[in-house]
Order: structure tokens, then C-alpha cells, then sequence
């Protein structure tokens, strides 16, 4: 019962750490897993597999262990994986979090979130200098790409308590809260979580807004409102969209890779390549990148910037490659019935959806299933996802009982 507590308290401090403390997210994590340990060997109670999300993590986490086999490097192989460790945090949460805790865990995420923006918003303006970003992109602790995942979801997040609190003053507080988040999303460099944003938006909207007419309407004007205030006063937004534009017409016209976009283009052509060929097993997930600039070679382009990336910023890409059919298959399960979570509280049924739909769409354009603070940011809501419906499960069988 103790640890209980223990656990309960750390997994609200790990929220807030997680925006903000590369060393915080290996500690707390750490300590979480380590107290879970040591209660379920006293109480000889290791049920792990009482869930499909978990069981299927599990498999895929197994199974990028078992491209040993097929790989040319078995220490390869071992330290790509052993990054996993951040998904066990996902078990403790789902089983130890108590309801009165939920909305703690929420409020300090979201705390952490606003202090990483007001640390953000003073690089932004040179109030501050900090060990990470500057003016141009101010991401004051992790990479901007992560960041604005980050950003995208606490936006959404809002937008969608907004529409659901029925407190005029808590809208209030919200939408304005909302308001700051968005502009920092946009004043950063993050393309990824803008996007993200964008599409997702929509998610919110249909999901709050019974006339679906009525919904997609009033979503077109907050994008086409956000984009053009984005564009017209915020310097870093212009310079990414001019950039974006420039670089897709370098593709086009005279088959310049060597651009942002353009790598990541050349990257599909190459993956696609490589799939056709391993379609089955794929590489070896550590051997991505190694297949990734033998096949360079045998494209009829000059497809040499992407040998000097760390990966192929595209986690389904990345898996498919690395894995085969059946990695991609049971990375996109993972996904699945995250998606499939029932909720019935009305605060956060849509929160599996939004989150679903807001990694995946960043996914697409990075490593976001392999980089420490997006590892974190998973396991924090899944395993919060997870809490939520075995409450609610429990509180129906006492009920029906």
C-alpha cells in the first residue's frame, strides 16, 4: 500500500519532468519501474499480460530483439533496443494509478508544458539565452521536431476541454492558454508538430461538434485564421513554409535531394526499394540505415545527403524497412487499439483519438518511437489510458455486482 502511494506521487512528478529534464525521465522512470518490481516480488503478483496494448508492445519489442538473427550486428541490434526500457513505465502507471491522481497527472504535465513555453517565449524575444535554442527556434529543452509534438498535443488537449467544461471562467483560462501554446507552436521550428496540429484539428472538431457541416466549416476558418496570422507575423513560420515550398520545387525540377524535404523524399525512394527486396523480415532493425546508403548507389539520383542523417525521420518507414511486414503490421496494431481505449468520462474519452492521431501524423516525419522524450510522452499516455479504463471497468463491475 505504501509503494502504492509512492508510485502514485512519482508517476505525477514524472509528467511534470518529462517536457523538461532528460535526466529527470531516466531517474523518475527508473525508480518507477524499480518500485513496481519490488512490490509485485513481495506480493508474487506479475500479471503483465492481462492487456493487449502491453502484450503487443511486448511482441513488437521482442521481435526487433529477434532480427539478431538476420542482422549483420548482434551489439547493433542490443543497443537499439535497449532503449525500449521507457515502454515498461507504461505497466506501473496502468496498474497502480489511482482515480483521485488522473487530473494531477494532467494539471503537471501541463504545469511542465507551460513553464518549458515561458522559458521558450524568452528565447523567442532575448530575454534569455538557454543551453538549448535560439531566437530562430526556441525549443528550450529537447529537439524542435519533438517539441512541437509536444506543443500540438497540450493544444489540442485544451481546445478539447474548452469544448467540453462548462465553467465559463475554466474556457476562459483554457482558450487562452490554448491561444499561447498555438502561437509558440508556430514561432518555433517544428514543421512536424505544426502539421500534426493542423490535421488533428479536425479530430477535436468532429469528435466535439455533433454538425459535422458545421464542424468542418468552423475548422477551415481556426486553420485558415492560425496559417494566416502564422504566415504574417511570425518570421520563423514564413521562413519554414517559404523553405518547405522551395525545397519540394528543388525535387521537382531538377531532382535536388538535398534539402530537409527533399532527404525525406529520398528516403521513401529508398525505403521502397529496400522493401520490395525484404518485404517479408526486413534488414535488421539496427541495419536501416546501413541498407539505406548501399542502396544510394542504385537510385538514378543524387541521393548522397542522406548518408550523413542519423535515421530515416519516419518511424513507420523506419520499421517497415527494419522489420519487415510484420513489424509494420504490429507497430500499426500498437496504435490500433490505443485507439480502441474506452473512455466514458467525458473530460477524457477523446483523449486516446487526439493522442493517436497526433503521434502517428508525427511519426511520419520522425523517430518519435525511439528518441527519449517522445518514448516518455508515449508511456505517460498509454499507461494514463490504460489507468482511466481499468478504473472505469472496476467502478462498472462494483456497480453491476
Amino acid at each position: 500500500m505504501i509503494l502504492n502511494k509512492y508510485i502514485n506521487n512519482l508517476v505525477v512528478l514524472y509528467a511534470f519532468v518529462i517536457p523538461i529534464s532528460r535526466s529527470g525521465i531516466v531517474f523518475i522512470s527508473a525508480l518507477i519501474i524499480l518500485l513496481w518490481l519490488i512490490d509485485n516480488i513481495n506480493n508474487k503478483t506479475f500479471n503483465i499480460l492481462n492487456n493487449k496494448i502491453v502484450i503487443i508492445l511486448l511482441v513488437f519489442i521482442l521481435y526487433s530483439l529477434t532480427s539478431i538473427i538476420w542482422s549483420e550486428n548482434t551489439y547493433d541490434v542490443l543497443n537499439y533496443v535497449k532503449k525500449y526500457w521507457y515502454f515498461i513505465t507504461i505497466i506501473p502507471i496502468y496498474q497502480y494509478l489511482k482515480k483521485e491522481y488522473i487530473s494531477y497527472v494532467i494539471s503537471s504535465f501541463l504545469l511542465a508544458m507551460l513553464l518549458s513555453e515561458i522559458i521558450s517565449y524568452g528565447i523567442f524575444f532575448e530575454i534569455w539565452t538557454f543551453k538549448h535554442g535560439s531566437p530562430s527556434d526556441p525549443t528550450p529543452f529537447m529537439n524542435h521536431l519533438q517539441y512541437s509534438m509536444f506543443l500540438a498535443f497540450t493544444a489540442l488537449l485544451l481546445l478539447n476541454r474548452v469544448l467540453n467544461i462548462n465553467e465559463f471562467k475554466y474556457k476562459i483560462g483554457y482558450f487562452i492558454y490554448f491561444l499561447t501554446v498555438t502561437i509558440n507552436l508556430f514561432i518555433n521550428g517544428g514543421r512536424t508538430g505544426q502539421v500534426a496540429f493542423i490535421l488533428s484539428i479536425f479530430v477535436v472538431g468532429f469528435l466535439n461538434i455533433k454538425n459535422k457541416l458545421k464542424a468542418l466549416l468552423i475548422i477551415f476558418l481556426l486553420i485558415i485564421s492560425i496559417l494566416t496570422i502564422g504566415y504574417k507575423y511570425s518570421s520563423n513560420f514564413q521562413n519554414r513554409v517559404n523553405a518547405m515550398k522551395n525545397n519540394i520545387e528543388n525535387v521537382i525540377n531538377d531532382n535536388n535531394f538535398s534539402t530537409s524535404v527533399g532527404a525525406r523524399i529520398g528516403f521513401y525512394l529508398l525505403g521502397y526499394e529496400i522493401i520490395k527486396d525484404n518485404f517479408i523480415l526486413g534488414v535488421g532493425i539496427s541495419d536501416v540505415m546501413k541498407n539505406i546508403n548501399i542502396y544510394t548507389d542504385k537510385l538514378p539520383y543524387n541521393l548522397e545527403v542522406v548518408k550523413s542523417l542519423p535515421n530515416v525521420h519516419n518511424d513507420f518507414l523506419q520499421i517497415f524497412v527494419g522489420l519487415g511486414i510484420i513489424g509494420a503490421l504490429l507497430y500499426l496494431l500498437i496504435f490500433y487499439y490505443i485507439f480502441k481505449i474506452k473512455i466514458h468520462n467525458e473530460e477524457y474519452k477523446k483523449l486516446p483519438i487526439i493522442f493517436v492521431s497526433v503521434y502517428i501524423i508525427s511519426s511520419l516525419f520522425e523517430n518519435m518511437f525511439h528518441q527519449q522524450f517522445s518514448m516518455v510522452f508515449f508511456s505517460l499516455f498509454v499507461g494514463l489510458f490504460l489507468a482511466i479504463n481499468r478504473i472505469e471497468d472496476n467502478e462498472l463491475k462494483y456497480f453491476t455486482n
